[in-house]
């Protein structure tokens, strides 16, 4: 993936942002990038330094890349799923984002165009009539249940619909949208963790070294901007996995997600005593238009 794909600078001025916010506190005008300045010891070249109110914070930001086939299996099942957000998203007048959940393999041995016609009516019979029957759940709690609960004939995979809520979310982007999930399982998700794992091994003893010499509060910013195989929940999890156990973990870590243009939504997935499923915690909106380019990427 290329250097242009993230936004390093912006992000985390958005985490940034969120912070003074939070904390009801200010920056300083003493930022600066480690990195970009090229710091004599390569180990502080972290992303960017600042001081909030009279806490002197350390940021390192990284890239949740997508998994190795994403582009392929993308293209495929774009194609296959293409009537189910023609006739569900941008649904007027309504209050309720549907998240439907499929295996990234679904597209997998379906070919001719009778055969992935079948398939499509019947993922749409199926939501016409079982939509409304669904639990209707707060945006941002846990899933209600398994990604792979429903069947129908002529659909040779199982699925999921959630219904969430976003009344608690004036004006949302996603209130009235339809968006598909494949679903990741098995060696994947073990992929997804190893990938958090060096992850841990390249920023965590950056960030710890500020921590330690300079007393900074170490912040780890990941930016996803993958609607597909990516998602808070799953992300937050197997970070908390990956990094169990490990005496150089940073004091908070972020989500910033950018895969609409507009907004982006900063989450904390943890920091002392919060996690991702404390309220307050989520889904904090940022207009990139407005957000500084804190470093040079």
């Amino acid at each position: 993936m290329g250097p242009d794909r993230y936004n390093e600078g912006k992000a985390i001025d958005a985490v940034l942002r969120r912070i003074e916010a939070r904390d009801n506190a200010s920056r300083l005008g003493d930022g600066r990038s480690p990195d970009d300045l090229q710091d004599p010891d390569p180990t502080r070249r972290v992303d960017y330094v600042c001081t909030v109110g009279k806490q002197f914070y350390a940021f390192e930001h990284t890239g949740i890349e997508p998994f190795e086939n994403q582009i392929t299996l993308e293209e495929h099942n774009g194609r296959l799923f293409a009537p189910l957000i023609e006739r569900f998203d941008n649904r007027s007048s309504d209050a309720e984002y549907w998240e439907f959940h499929h295996p990234v393999e679904a597209s997998d041995g379906l070919s001719g165009a009778a055969k992935i016609k079948k398939v499509q009516d019947a993922l749409i019979d199926w939501i016409v009539s079982n939509a409304t029957t669904l639990p209707l759940v707060r945006y941002g709690d846990r899933y209600p249940y398994s990604a792979f609960r429903e069947s129908a004939a002529d659909v040779p995979f199982r699925f999921s619909l959630y219904r969430w809520s976003m009344r608690d979310f004036q004006r949302s982007p996603l209130s009235g949208r339809f968006s598909r999930r494949p679903v990741v399982t098995g060696d994947v998700e073990k992929a997804r963790q190893a990938r958090l794992e060096r992850t841990c091994d390249v920023k965590f003893g950056k960030l710890a070294k500020w921590k330690r010499d300079e007393g900074a509060r170490s912040v780890l910013v990941m930016e996803e901007n993958d609607l597909s195989l990516t998602n808070h929940q799953v992300v937050a999890e197997a970070m908390a996995s990956a990094e169990f156990g490990r005496s150089d973990a940073p004091d908070e870590i972020f989500l910033v997600s950018t895969f609409l243009p507009n907004p982006w939504w900063v989450t904390c997935l943890r920091r002392s005593g919060k996690t991702y499923y404390d309220d307050g915690e989520r889904f904090h909106e940022f207009d990139p238009a407005s957000l500084v380019q804190l470093t040079k990427r």
